[in-house]
């Protein structure tokens, strides 16, 4: 028996990953759709969340997708609680289509066919996403099959099992059947599979109607779920995290203060009727019902939550260290994968171009140095999260298209590594050169002031402002190169300081071309990512206008809501 069942829940956990990761990667557009426009006030955030959950079938994937449009700039982070309150009412969706679909229809009619057209789908397919489309309905089979399967592994053994009276004859059948139902998510790591279990159980006669509480208990357990996921992760999905916790405690609460209420209502229903009441149908009831009341509970404690959450988990802000859009539970979507890294470049573009290269006004003096070697040593580290979060996102399925954009995003964060080292390279050569006549060398000091000038409006200069004002650079450092190299005859300068300079103006040269070369790439990687949700983004009612600058919002929020 034991291998049959976890060869079911096997199938039904195999199902529901293939459904998510397929609806994930086909529907990734339409995800950022629905949470970038349809979340400008909490009935719109609510419903989103219920709609997202209920067709994907993983509150997880909605609450990460949530964290990385909170990241991204797309959602401000109420709007974003009430996502993941909305996600916490989808998964009751679960518990529904094992009602209506596990005991009131053969599966076998549908599940096959499900499993047949998704894998042709998915082999013949000329479109990634139809691919993907197909990946979606082959889980869609496996899961109906998953559920099928723990159906018959439990009504085969009825009359062995007696849940409902191991639950009885304990003096805390409450407690018990919550740490069931809290154990049995732990071990699945989804509060949907441990549904699925406890409702097939019950619908097979192994237990009866006090399993409703190991329904509360895999609603706590799913918390575990947010809390693992938010180890090491940005400040928005730590508070998300704690958030789903927050929830889905007090609903357990609520739930159980209910809960003898429920069970007098299903025995007079029971009665009334004289008839034995389905007991699957009122534990779906139940299920959705407390749900619900959560959201009711939550509705005048949000602004309360969001204000305490916002007060948490503050990182201070260092110059060139802004606050990064990486979060590796927002790795698994590739949209809005894509999505965080051009935002990051970008950020470092911003940041590279704030970079100046000082000769004169004591450049050697210890206080620049340890500015500048800590910032570019900060600046290095950045580039390091990129690419780690490139390698996270690379493990997820994705399409061609996007394989080739983290591939652009790659080469965006290669360049501008380059250009820190060759930086670097110029401040030790100086160092070498700093009490030499050549270091107070006025063409070389011109020669760098016009390196800081070209950097610091590179990332705002339109291309053909760019590409003037390249050649200019170009023929300036033809200008200062010849200067150079005549220098130990007309200044009887040392050969040696001489040579240390045309390698600092070379380098300073190279340094132009590489944060050239990772802005084209960069330019590239955006029009392909923002193109996507700019039209989003344009059709945004004014009441989430204010969702374009969450982080500056969600302050003011917390200061004076």
């Amino acid at each position: 028996m034991i291998f049959n069942l976890l060869g079911s829940l096997g199938l039904f956990l195999l199902g529901m990953w293939l459904m998510t990761e397929g609806l994930k990667l086909a529907g990734g557009r339409a995800l950022g759709t629905l949470l970038g426009s349809w979340t400008s006030s909490r009935y719109r955030g609510l419903a989103s969340g219920i709609l997202i959950t209920a067709m994907v079938q993983s509150s997880s994937a909605v609450t990460v997708a949530t964290i990385g449009f909170v990241n991204a700039g797309l959602m401000n982070f109420q709007r974003a609680l009430w996502v993941v309150f909305g996600s916490n009412v989808g998964t009751t969706a679960t518990a529904w289509i094992v009602t209506f679909f596990g005991f009131s229809v053969s599966l076998n009619d549908f599940t096959f066919p499900l499993v047949g057209i998704g894998a042709a789908l998915r082999i013949f397919s000329p479109y990634a996403r139809g691919k993907a489309l197909g990946m979606a309905l082959a889980g869609f089979g496996l899961l109906f099959m998953g559920i099928d399967g723990l159906k018959e592994g439990f009504a085969g053994h009825a009359q062995q099992i007696d849940a409902e009276l191991l639950l009885t004859a304990s003096s805390f059948p409450i407690l018990w059947a919550l740490a069931i139902g809290f154990i049995l998510t732990l071990l699945t790591q989804s509060s949907s599979a441990a549904t699925a279990i406890i409702l097939t159980a019950v619908g097979s006669g192994v237990a009866g109607i006090e399993a409703a509480a190991a329904v509360i208990g895999s609603s706590i357990g799913t918390t575990s779920t947010a809390l693992i996921a938010s180890i090491g992760a940005t400040p928005n999905a730590k508070r998300l995290a704690w958030a789903h916790v927050i929830f889905n405690g007090l609903t357990g609460a609520a739930a159980l203060l209910v809960l003898p209420l429920f069970w007098a209502l299903f025995n007079a229903y029971a009665d009334l009727s004289r008839m034995a009441a389905s007991a699957i149908v009122w534990l779906a009831v139940f299920h959705t019902f407390y749900k619900v009341l959560g959201v009711l509970l939550m509705w005048p404690l949000e602004p309360h939550l969001s204000r305490w959450l916002l007060s948490r988990y503050q990182e201070p802000r260092t110059t060139l260290g802004a606050e990064t859009h990486l979060d590796a539970n927002v790795a698994t979507i590739p949209d809005l994968a894509l999505r965080a890294v051009a935002l990051e470049l970008e950020a470092l573009m911003e940041s590279t171009g704030q970079l100046s290269m000082q000769l004169g006004g004591k450049p050697d003096g210890p206080y620049y140095k340890r500015e500048i070697h800590r910032e570019l040593s900060t600046l290095k580290a950045r580039v390091g999260r990129v690419n780690h979060f490139i390698a996270l996102s690379l493990k997820s399925t994705m399409t061609r298209e996007q394989g080739e954009l983290l591939s652009v995003g790659l080469s965006v964060s290669h360049h501008l590594n380059y250009a820190y080292t060759t930086f670097l390279e110029v401040l030790e050569r100086y160092d070498a050169i700093a009490q030499s006549p050549v270091a107070e060398s006025e063409s070389l000091r011109r020669w760098f002031t016009a390196i800081n000038e070209f950097n610091h409006g590179i990332h705002h200069d339109e291309a053909p402002v760019q590409r003037e004002r390249l050649a200019e650079l170009t023929e300036f450092y033809r200008a200062v190169k010849t200067q150079l190299l005549t220098a130990p005859v007309h200044e009887k300068m040392d050969v040696d300081a001489v040579d240390t300079a045309l390698q600092m103006a070379s380098q300073g040269r190279r340094f132009i071309e590489q944060v050239l070369q990772a802005k084209e790439a960069y330019q590239a990687l955006a029009d392909a990512v923002f193109r996507k949700v700019s039209a989003n983004e344009n059709g945004n009612d004014n009441d989430d206008a204010t969702a374009q600058h969450p982080i500056k919002d969600d302050r003011e929020y917390a200061a004076n809501e």
